[in-house]
């Protein structure tokens, strides 16, 4: 083996992130004097991917403006283009109406909504398209999520800039509701006289945030 290399320095270059490469350029090493000294035990590897991971994180890809404004439009345009890979969508994916869903088809069933409803890369819970009213059933995620609650104030302001009223009620609060104030709740979004209940809040005219 060739002593003219320190190898305590060669490693603990190599242990920060640097690649063979950068060992090559900083110490004048070649391939083949690396896989003697490996051998030797002389110089510690890591794995492939442990290395590449550890590169990427101390030397990460930046994009400039220009390439993240062509980035941006390009994922813009495939999801225009396939509605369906919107991330939201496959995240809510189901096999079936859930309960929630099912009790409001039953509430609604004399009314000319629209069960999930696509408007923009949105997909609304029921919609009566006539009078711009979007119910959404929020189930504890939507208040827990932060990724989801910010994915709602971004949705409901661009919903409301668009004219339409949201309202939307809290699934496991109201259900521990009886009859009588579910009821209520339901004609007073039909008949458009809603109030605010503690399970529910309407949406319309202003940001919410």
């Amino acid at each position: 083996m060739n002593n003219k290399y320190n190898w305590e320095d060669i490693q603990g270059y190599y242990d920060l992130g640097h690649t063979w490469r950068d060992i090559h350029k900083k110490f004048g090493t070649s391939s083949a004097t690396l896989f003697k000294a490996k051998n030797r035990g002389v110089f510690i590897t890591m794995s492939r991917s442990d290395s590449t991971k550890l590169s990427h994180a101390n030397k990460p890809r930046t994009h400039t403006e220009e390439t993240k404004h062509k980035i941006s439009k390009g994922r813009k345009q495939y999801l225009k283009d396939n509605p369906d890979k919107v991330p939201y969508l496959l995240n809510h994916y189901s096999k079936g109406d859930s309960y929630p869903e099912k009790y409001f088809i039953k509430c609604l069933e004399n009314t000319s909504y629209v069960k999930k409803y696509r408007i923009l890369n949105y997909e609304l819970d029921f919609a009566l398209i006539d009078k711009k009213i979007d119910i959404e059933i929020d189930g504890d995620q939507h208040f827990l999520d932060e990724r989801v609650v910010k994915h709602d104030i971004k949705r409901n302001n661009k919903l409301i800039s668009l004219g339409w009223t949201i309202y939307r009620i809290r699934w496991s609060d109201f259900q521990k509701l009886n009859y009588i104030d579910k009821k209520e709740i339901v004609d007073s979004i039909l008949d458009k006289t809603f109030k605010n209940f503690p399970c529910c809040k309407i949406l319309s005219g202003t940001p919410w945030n």
